[in-house]
């Protein structure tokens, strides 16, 4: 399949899905070609007006170098490469976020605003076609995302002739605070269908009453994503075991809706959020057209090398998938020392283990809860640096915990049905026939890790949407 792209409000989450998850393609349109070049004239016409003035990057070098203005001679050599950059080492940053940050590098390129020229569009949109370069996914301490997009691009200069403006357009900007947070949200979505399925099982494994879960508390809340999560646990719940309990049940249970609505509030926002950090021109100086700045346009040197809103926005993630691993974890051990839960029915301890595992996961949660806030190292003119990948990793890395420790408490919830003799309502069958499949009741002790790890890589797979092999993309456990 292949995504055309005309505008840069074509990019969009739904874009990076198809070609970032789904290894789609990119075509530009004519119209996205006619416009580019059009404005790669503009461009070449303002700086061959403005040849004697400090265009960072342009006629002057970058970082140190935009003090002084080179002489023609030495252009035409800066231009010819990407500019240098910091490197990096470690483990390579996994190929979907690697392609969601070309899309969001082409944002700044299909309307004009990074004054390139049209064969440097089509290479980077080819890109997508053959192996990526191996990016580090750690220690990116630079303002924008020069680390990264150096590893990324540098290849390209054997293989495109820039022109005046050189690479600077591919090296500097903050695609990669797009790139991460869309993954992030992404992500989102699966996660918190997971997390609601996760808690009405448990909620039906201890036969939670139905009052918790009341319509009524959806007025007196007064919260529209707190409303939308009591019903879908109503209709989860709907057609499930009777009598149920007589007396309420522990908080962990009471409180779940409020936090998954939270976590739909989040999700909303984040969703916002990433489809103008994905439209955004992000790249430093950008060039404005001349109906802007008449009589040819400006390049302005600006902060759209920093995303104000994708490291906050991801910490509350980060932080969020902790907290629903608490409750999580929470639940698993209320269900476990129920007075008609494993601990009643397992002559040996298996499945009233598991909190142990639990504790253990919500706790790797818990510790990918940091905030990351702008860093106080730096050198002029780059004084500052963005956190935006560190925050991408930390909520990555909460993401993975909490799809453990949700696997883990689906383990305990269906169990403990189970071991009672009882059916889940019919909406909640899918789950507890995959819980029963990698995890049965009385399977021998060394099968409860493989069959944890299969649950959870279950779990992970229907997260990123695929139906191959997680382990590349930082599968939640491995098993043997």
């Amino acid at each position: 399949m292949t995504v055309t792209l005309s505008t840069t409000a074509d990019i969009d989450l739904e874009v990076v899905r198809r070609v970032a998850w789904h290894h789609e393609r990119i075509e530009l349109s004519p119209d996205a070609r006619a416009r580019i070049q059009a404005r790669r004239r503009d461009f070449e016409a303002f700086v061959a007006a403005n040849a004697d003035r400090h265009l960072y990057g342009i006629t002057t070098r970058h970082h140190r170098g935009a003090r002084t203005v080179l002489p023609m001679e030495e252009r035409a050599e800066y231009h010819r490469r990407v500019p240098p950059t910091p490197p990096s080492v470690g483990s390579p940053m996994p190929a979907r976020l690697v392609r969601g940050i070309i899309v969001a590098r082409l944002a700044s390129f299909l309307d004009g605003h990074a004054g390139v020229r049209t064969d440097t569009v089509v290479t980077v949109a080819a890109m997508l076609d053959r192996p990526l370069p191996y990016v580090p996914e750690r220690g990116h301490g630079e303002p924008g995302d020069i680390i990264a997009l150096g590893h990324l691009f540098r290849g390209l200069d054997s293989e495109v002739d820039f022109g005046v403006g050189g690479a600077m357009p591919l090296v500097n900007g903050s695609p990669c605070a797009a790139a991460a947070l869309a993954d992030v949200v992404l992500a989102g979505r699966q996660r918190a269908r997971l997390a609601e399925e996760a808690f009405a099982l448990a909620a039906e494994a201890i036969l939670a009453p139905l009052e918790h879960y009341d319509a009524v508390f959806e007025r007196l809340w007064g919260d529209e994503h707190q409303a939308a999560a009591l019903r879908r646990i109503r209709e989860l719940l709907d057609g499930g075991h009777t009598p149920r309990r007589r007396y309420q049940a522990p908080v962990s249970f009471r409180n779940a809706p409020r936090m998954l609505g939270w976590l739909g509030r989040l999700q909303a926002q984040g969703e916002e959020c990433a489809a103008l950090s994905l439209r955004a021109v992000t790249g430093n100086p950008a060039f404005v057209f001349p109906e802007d700045h008449p009589p040819y346009g400006a390049v302005l040197s600006n902060g759209s090398y920093y995303n104000p809103v994708a490291a906050p926005l991801m910490n509350g993630f980060a932080r969020t998938w902790a907290d629903v691993a608490q409750l999580a974890t929470h639940q698993g051990q209320r269900l476990i020392e129920d007075p008609d839960g494993p601990l009643a029915n397992e002559a040996e301890s298996r499945t009233s283990l598991l909190y142990m595992t639990q504790t253990g996961w919500a706790e790797e949660a818990r510790l990918a809860a940091q905030p990351t806030l702008i860093s106080l190292g730096g050198v002029s003119p780059t004084d500052t640096s963005t956190p935006d990948l560190l925050a991408w990793r930390l909520a990555h890395e909460a993401g993975r915990a909490l799809e453990v420790s949700l696997a883990t408490l689906a383990t305990v919830a269906v169990h403990t049905i189970e071991q009672a003799g009882r059916r889940p309502p019919k909406r909640l069958e899918p789950l507890f026939e995959q819980v029963l499949e990698c995890l049965p009741v009385g399977a021998d002790p060394g099968a409860y890790g493989p069959g944890l790890s299969r649950l959870a890589d279950a779990f992970a797979r229907r997260v990123l949407e695929t139906s191959q092999d997680v382990s590349e993309e930082g599968a939640a456990v491995s098993g043997g």
